[in-house]
């Protein structure tokens, strides 16, 4: 048998069947079990808030795994997207290297050009100077020769008018002697034609 008969039975019920009983011990005995039965009550009151609260905490953990699990989806496409990065920045980092490597070859190549292009300069200068005195010595050369040339000219110009002179002096002489058909002998043995 049971040891709370009563379990189970209303406020009401019980102190209706406890009216029919006389005894003083059994009063007590029933007050007893009333007061375990209403802290058994509050006990499962208490209970039921506690299972409701455990519901809305098992609730808020099935939210919360799956706020984790989001979360986790999410930080693993971080991880991803920082290897991507990582690698990209390694790609990055060897074409720097690469364009540093290029911009001091470039630099070593344009000292190297312009050094030429000086010693050209200078090379060029110095065939400008030389050229320049060459230059100064043709006019030089040319302006003697174009005096030399005027010379000879007149020169030339004088002996013709002195040929003329000659010539027309000859004419004269030939003109005054009567045997002018006759032409004597040279002094070399050749006739004038």
């Amino acid at each position: 048998m049971s040891q709370f008969p009563f379990q189970g039975l209303e406020d009401k019920e019980l102190s209706a069947f406890t009216c029919s009983i006389q005894d003083e011990s059994a009063k007590l005995h029933i007050n007893k079990l009333k007061a375990s039965h209403r802290n058994s009550l509050k006990k499962i009151a208490v209970l039921k808030g506690e299972k409701s609260k455990l519901n809305t905490v098992k609730k808020e953990n099935v939210i919360l795994k799956n706020n984790l699990d989001t979360l986790n989806l999410e930080c693993l496409q971080h991880v991803r997207l920082i290897h991507k990065i990582e690698w990209e920045l390694a790609e990055h980092a060897s074409r720097t290297q690469n364009f540093e490597t290029e911009i001091v070859r470039l630099k070593e190549e344009n000292l190297s050009l312009t050094n030429t292009r000086y010693r050209l300069t200078m090379d060029l200068k110095n065939a400008e100077m030389q050229d320049c005195h060459l230059i100064k010595k043709l006019k030089d050369e040319i302006q003697r020769l174009k005096a030399q040339h005027s010379d000879d000219i007149r020169e030339c110009q004088d002996l013709l008018h002195e040929l003329s002179v000659a010539e027309n002096q000859i004419k004269s002489l030939r003109s005054n002697y009567p045997n002018n058909s006759h032409q004597h002998p040279r002094r070399g043995g050749f006739q004038r034609r």
